[in-house]
């Protein structure tokens, strides 16, 4: 029979012994798992890493890993790639999930830190070009983060960070996701979604449920410092200012947006032109009242889109008012054969009688904190003390709204401090329905 210290040895032993097993394990499960995916891009690249830890907790870090491409002598280097769930079984059954014989975990979590590509690498400069001026492309056609630009500009490596989610909620039946992409000192992109109406068992057996759009947001956001330096370099060299240069950007990247088919109005031009001339943050954000099916919104009208999700965009956190846009989609003919639709312009559709609409436009009164929204709007703005103000809503910028009014046949702008203003009106147009 044990002595009392003995049972008390044990006791102490147990838990240390199922720890180490646990952790063995896991370990063993990890190790196994990123050799078989180093010798899986073995005929691509030599990968090598310098130490594998884990969490029981549910994590496993890989650090110091380098991926030399083959032919190559330089190599790009990883900080740490770390892979995490809030199920630590995830990882101790080698983080394999089969679909059709278990359920996929309810949240998983991926960070790759510190990618360092160094610019004047081997597998770089033969794809890009060595010489400095090999990538004066990247203005012409528009601003381009090109190897060629970024050694113009200083740089010696390209670093980069990612990271990701998604998780699980089986009863509230939602799926949120995310993903983060930042190049240092350049740009960074950020994007989250929420994915309602989610069949977990439909998931577990490898299918794709039917889902439905809670919510959606993106930002990207390009360094103030990098643009104007991009800006600059583009400009050195020709006839013309940084300032143009920016507008030139601007009206190229337009035209990008017409070749997929995209014509932007009069407020996304303007706001595209002063991204590219005081760069920042560009964000879309879309809140619909109710979870919209993403199947439905395949046929719907692409100038519906935004009205539907409720979309709202902003530039470095001042709204854009006019957000018009029209959209040739080019697969729209193909859906609506595959799906049997008739189309619009069929010679055998029988003509409807048209619809009689009605319009009013009048001044709405709106509230001050919503003056964002109706730029390049007739306004009227009462401040404090003042006289009335009457014009056109140009532009929110350091607290002042400009506002550009007419006068005995010609224009001049007035700024009013945010502060200061009581009031502001609107000029909405609304379609009346006539009375029958």
């Amino acid at each position: 029979m044990l002595s009392r210290s003995g049972k008390l040895l044990l006791l102490l032993l147990v838990p240390a012994v199922v720890y180490g097993g646990l952790k063995g394990v896991l370990y063993y499960n990890a190790k196994r798992t990123v050799d078989d995916v180093v010798s899986a891009a073995s005929y691509q690249a030599d990968i090598r890493y310098a130490d594998i830890s884990t969490d029981l907790r549910g994590a496993v870090t890989v650090s110091g890993v380098t991926v030399q491409p083959l032919g190559y002598a330089d190599a790009i280097e990883i900080d740490a790639v770390r892979i995490a769930s809030d199920d630590p079984l995830v990882f101790i059954r080698s983080a394999g999930w089969r679909p059709g014989e278990d359920k996929p975990p309810e949240m998983l979590e991926f960070a790759i830190n510190g990618v360092h590509v160094p610019l004047n690498s081997d597998f770089v400069t033969s794809s890009f070009g060595s010489a400095p001026d090999a990538d004066d492309t990247a203005c012409a056609q528009g601003l381009q983060i090109e190897p060629g630009m970024l050694r113009k500009l200083g740089f010696n490596d390209l670093d980069m960070d990612f990271d990701g989610y998604y998780r699980l909620n089986p009863a509230q039946r939602t799926l949120s996701l995310g993903v983060n992409m930042e190049l240092r000192d350049i740009e960074s992109m950020h994007f989250t979604a929420t994915l309602a109406d989610v069949d977990v068992e439909t998931l577990a057996q490898g299918g794709a449920p039917q889902v439905s759009l809670g919510d959606l947001k993106v930002a990207l956001t390009v360094s103030p410092k990098f643009g104007r330096q991009a800006l600059k370099e583009c400009a050195i060299g020709t006839e013309m200012t940084v300032q143009e240069w920016s507008g030139v950007l601007a009206d190229r990247a337009v035209e990008q947006f017409e070749g997929q088919g995209l014509s932007l109005g009069y407020g996304l031009r303007r706001a595209l032109r002063d991204f590219y001339r005081d760069w920042g943050e560009f964000k879309l954000v879309a809140a619909p009242a109710k979870p919209v099916g993403l199947f439905s919104l395949i046929f719907l009208p692409p100038e519906r889109l935004a009205e539907a999700l409720s979309v709202q965009l902003s530039l470095n956190d001042q709204p854009i008012g006019d957000a018009s846009f029209t959209w040739q989609r080019p697969d729209a003919q193909a859906l609506s054969a595959l799906f049997g639709a008739e189309q619009a312009d069929a010679p055998n559709k029988a003509a409807s009688k048209p619809r009689r609409i009605l319009i009013r436009r009048d001044f709405e009164p709106v509230p001050v904190g919503d003056i964002g929204r109706y730029v390049d709007h007739k306004v009227t703005i009462k401040p404090r003390g003042q006289p009335l103000r009457e014009g056109v809503l140009k532009r929110i910028n350091d607290g002042e709204v400009e506002v550009e009014q007419s006068l005995h046949g010609g224009k001049f702008t007035v700024y009013v401090p945010l502060r200061d203003i009581e009031s502001v009106q609107a000029l909405v147009q609304r379609e009346i329905t006539p009375q029958r």
